[in-house]
């Protein structure tokens, strides 16, 4: 290897810049060697008269400077990386990568419009018809021009009126900007050429650039690598960064069939070890469509396959998906009836919900049948996905133009991480929303009778994390200002602060804080098993080792800890700091849930079946017919709900109803035949299918119908006593309970601190039984009858008590007796 390396560059003074950029940096890394610039003319240079796509494309800027290449008289060549064609000639490959400078498109006028505000008619210079389109999408009534030449020659178009506004790349304005003064020669520029002009910047969101914009890329030969110090010169001189963005980029452009003049944009950038990337491509030549993907960025050329493959696809669906919509919704601080009315919304309408580990089950359990449940985890210390990977599953369900929500305990914008979602979606142009929550920052205090503000007490309150090392304790100083909060008088609150309590009070307390200043440390606060314990400063942590709390926790520290004793509200009630798993469909679980919460228990609604009717086809002849029957027998409130849902769909007058008779199984099924307006006529003693067969065959006469309206997998006993009897009957299957196997993961997670798991009927059994297969241990179960009881039994289940009244409020006195046994 000489100790010179010549670097071949166009005439250019952008060309002549950039070349200079990679020379310097040359200097930086191997100040050992010698540098010649070699002046070549290209092409491109020459031909100025004609627009690039008709004489050849991007290699009209390369080829004179790969021939020397090849050809031994230069060692590198630099080049726009945007320029360069997507296939190196034989021989020759990408030797270095220089980071990416400003990667924006800019437009540049004389008198300072702005794209938005031009009026129709505009005429706009550029040769890119990337350019062109997505300069039509901001503003359809702008007009495009060809233009050709370098940076100087365009501006000077501009100037002489020849357009009102044309297209550049930002780098290049910024690079010449900044080092004219260099390397230009005196009658070529003035100094105050470029402040003749405006420029407004296209945001990357709105306006995508071309594939390598803003790169510098060193193109060398292979034969020249094989020499082991040109190559570590190469290898010093590439930056990683760059690297990966522009291999990923130009992979996008390869497959996707670009060129220099083919309505192509790409850009890429890294977040951490992943590498994000948004891309467009009009296949027709006219409509710009658009796409994101993520990844790991040492796969950068994989990515870059893969989007361009999305992108290929798309065209020939006969619909472009649209993008959806992310909503960072807060769940509240766990009790589930503290979250806004707008979270609720958005929960009941989402196609995707990615959820954290302190979110509320119940919200969970208003999701829709179809909607798609991810645990996201980010309990203390044990997180089951990044932020990053986060981050992706947004992205990538609202790209599937899905409604997602992104459900986060407390407050999304609270220690929360949802300014960092807010941001990921925005620079990939997906529309979202925040939905603020109740936080624990304030609340938790507020359930242990603590006003985090109280007059004389504290006139100002500051929220901490936790999860910031304490200054002083071994590690380095945090960003956490110790010194002044141990001075300040109001109150100090630290969420997730109960693993580094320690830390966090001995700061204080080295910072001056009065070891006697009241505190308390709030676990699992707003829910059933909320714990809490007061003392000092000094004495906390002692307290609070003593009291077994474990994470997550809030400490609150300052003169209205005390008072928590004179303003503890909270009722000690008989099942308080239980927690019961309810099984039952959602409305049921709904209804139960109210009787748990009235005693203290915290209830976790986990609907393990649904109700799915059946078709309207089935439906629709029976409810039309319902006047030919004397007799209507509902074994459920679900049949109750859906038989009078199915009535107003088919637009059938309730008056048509005035003759029946109506039969239920249960108190249960007459309080919702009772929301509907309308008495049950007779209700056995036992609430058990059997019993309400023999007594309704008691209650009929020869000349009566009955309509038995229940699901497709109920007792049968019905059909065969009337059978028995001669009773003229119809059986409709009106719907089927399924199972809902999203709720799996959900169920085996709340096992693990549940006391009590509730059952109301066989098929709650059945499906726990599937999703509990081969556990051992599971909680206590309380079933709301025998017949329950019974199918229990049958699935291998020990059973802990059996309801005398089998009904929802007969299920919560058994389970208040029970645990006043215990």
């Amino acid at each position: 290897m000489t100790d010179k390396i010549r670097i071949g560059t166009r005439k250019s003074l952008l060309a002549r810049v950039q070349t200079r950029i990679v020379a310097e940096k040359l200097k930086k890394t191997t100040p050992e060697t010698e540098i010649e610039i070699v002046p070549i003319v290209t092409e491109g240079d020459l031909r100025l008269d004609k627009s690039l796509g008709s004489f050849g494309g991007k290699g009209i800027f390369t080829k004179e400077l790969e021939q020397a290449l090849l050809d031994g008289k230069i060692h590198m060549a630099v080049h726009s990386a945007k320029d360069m064609p997507v296939d190196f000639p034989a021989g020759l490959t990408l030797g270095a990568v220089i980071e990416r400078a400003e990667g924006e498109d800019m437009v540049v006028t004389t008198d300072g419009k702005q794209l938005r505000e031009m009026v129709p008619g505009t005429v706009i210079g550029t040769g890119s018809l990337r350019r062109s389109l997505q300069l039509k999408m901001l503003n359809p009534g702008i007009q495009t021009k060809e233009i050709r030449g370098n940076v100087q020659t365009r501006l000077q178009k501009l100037k002489a009126g020849e357009y009102d506004a044309i297209v550049l790349a930002r780098a290049g304005i910024e690079r010449l900007r900044r080092d004219w003064e260099k390397y230009a020669d005196p009658e070529e520029i003035n100094e105050d050429f470029y402040d003749q002009f405006y420029y407004e910047i296209l945001n990357k969101e709105d306006f995508l650039p071309a594939a390598g914009q803003a790169i510098l890329a060193v193109e060398v030969s292979e034969k020249a690598l094989e020499d082991k110090s040109f190559a570590e010169v190469c290898r010093k001189l590439n930056q990683k960064e760059a690297e990966y963005q522009l291999l990923a980029e130009r992979s996008f452009l390869k497959n996707i069939g670009g060129g220099c003049n083919a309505p192509v944009s790409a850009f890429s950038w890294l977040e951490g070890e992943r590498l994000c990337m948004k891309a467009g491509f009009a296949g027709d030549g006219e409509h710009m469509i658009f796409d994101h993907i993520q990844g790991k960025a040492t796969d950068a050329q994989k990515l870059g396959k893969e989007l361009a493959e999305n992108l290929r696809m798309s065209e020939f669906k006969p619909e472009k998906k649209k993008t959806g919509k992310v909503f960072l919704v807060g769940a509240g601080p766990g009790d589930a009836g503290l979250v806004t009315v707008k979270g609720l919304w958005c929960i009941r309408h989402a196609d995707v919900i990615v959820y954290d580990y302190l979110a509320s089950d119940a919200l969970l359990n208003e999701a829709g049948e179809n909607a798609e449940l991810i645990y996201a985890g980010k309990q203390s210390g044990h997180h089951h996905m990044s932020q990053e990977e986060i981050q992706e599953i947004l992205l990538k369900k609202a790209f599937e133009g899905k409604i997602v929500v992104r459900l986060k305990g407390g407050d999304p914008f609270i220690f929360g991480r949802g300014g960092e979602e807010a941001l990921a979606l925005r620079k990939a142009g997906i529309p979202y929303e925040v939905v603020p929550g109740v936080s624990s920052a304030y609340s938790v205090p507020a359930y242990a009778g603590i006003p985090v503000t109280h007059r004389g007490a504290a006139s100002q309150v500051h929220f901490i994390t936790g999860h910031e090392q304490a200054a002083g304790s071994g590690g380095e100083a945090c960003g956490v200002d110790y010194a002044g909060l141990a001075k300040c008088g109001g109150t100090l609150v630290f969420l997730m602060g109960i693993k580094r309590m320690e830390e966090i009070c001995g700061a204080l307390l080295q910072n001056g804080k009065d070891k006697n200043t009241p505190a308390a440390v709030i676990q699992n606060g707003t829910t059933g098993r909320q714990k809490e314990v007061t003392a000092t400063l000094g004495t906390i942590v002692e307290a609070c080792q003593k009291a077994d709390i474990q994470p997550p926790g809030i400490l609150v520290i300052g003169e209205v800890a005390g008072l928590s004793e004179e303003l503890r509200w909270r009722q000690t009630l008989p099942l308080s700091g239980k927690q019961v798993i309810l099984t039952g469909t959602r409305d049921l679980v709904r209804r139960q849930h109210q009787s748990l919460s009235e005693r203290g228990a915290e209830a976790v609604d986990l609907s393990l079946i649904y109700m799915e009717p059946a078709a309207d086809e089935v439906l629709f002849p029976v409810i039309q017919s319902v006047e030919d029957y004397s007799w209507l027998v509902f074994t459920s409130g679900n049949g109750v709900r859906l038989f009078f849902e199915s009535a107003k769909k088919f637009k059938v007058d309730h008056r048509r109803l005035a003759h029946l008779k109506f039969a239920v199984v249960g108190p249960g099924t007459g309080e919702m035949l009772e929301n509907y307006g309308f008495q049950t006529d007779y209700m056995p003693e036992s609430y058990t299918s059997e019993s309400l067969a023999r007594g309704l065959a008691e209650q009929t006469d020869s000349g009566d119908r009955v309509l038995v309206f229940r699901a497709e997998e109920g007792s049968k006993s019905l059909n065969r006593c009337f059978e028995s009897k001669g009773i003229q009957y119809k059986d409709v299957a009106a719907y089927t309970t399924r199972i809902d196997r999203r709720k799996r993961d959900l169920l085996l997670r709340a096992m693990k601190d549940a006391d009590y798991i509730t059952f109301a009927s066989g098929s709650a059994i059945r499906a726990f039984a599937e999703m509990a297969e081969g556990l051992t241990e599971y909680p206590k179960i309380i079933c709301i009858g025998p017949v329950t009881a019974g199918e229990a039994e049958k699935a291998g289940l020990s059973v802990a008590a059996t309801a005398e009244k089998y009904t929802i409020e007969g299920l919560t006195e058994c389970l208040c007796q029970l645990q006043s046994r215990e």
